[in-house]
């Protein structure tokens, strides 16, 4: 056993009670609050496209279809497009192979 008074071990476990009770109240009173700012940005996130329509936001169609690209961005396009077909033809030869 230890020397130590039952009054102090009592006092320390009221402490850390309190303690852990103001954190589980902060938490409860500070978590749906951090919800709540993040279903708003996530909401502000999603009307930003309509807020910025500065006539060159065409939406994702263009994007889509692949029209109206900048030359730079096609050529990239296409080299990927390319390398991805490289890497297919080489997994049917290794499935083939096995």
């Amino acid at each position: 056993m230890t020397d130590r008074p039952a009054g102090s071990t009592v006092f320390t476990a009221m402490l850390y009670g309190t303690v852990l009770g103001g954190v589980a109240m902060a938490w409860l009173l500070l978590a749906p609050r951090q919800r709540d700012r993040l279903v708003s940005r996530q909401r502000r996130m999603l009307h930003m496209p309509r807020m910025i329509h500065d006539g060159d936001y065409e939406g994702e169609d263009a994007v889509a279809d692949g029209k109206d690209l900048p030359q730079p961005l096609e050529d990239r396009m296409s080299q990927i497009q390319n390398s991805i077909e490289d890497v297919r033809r080489q997994l049917e030869a290794m499935g083939n192979d096995g």
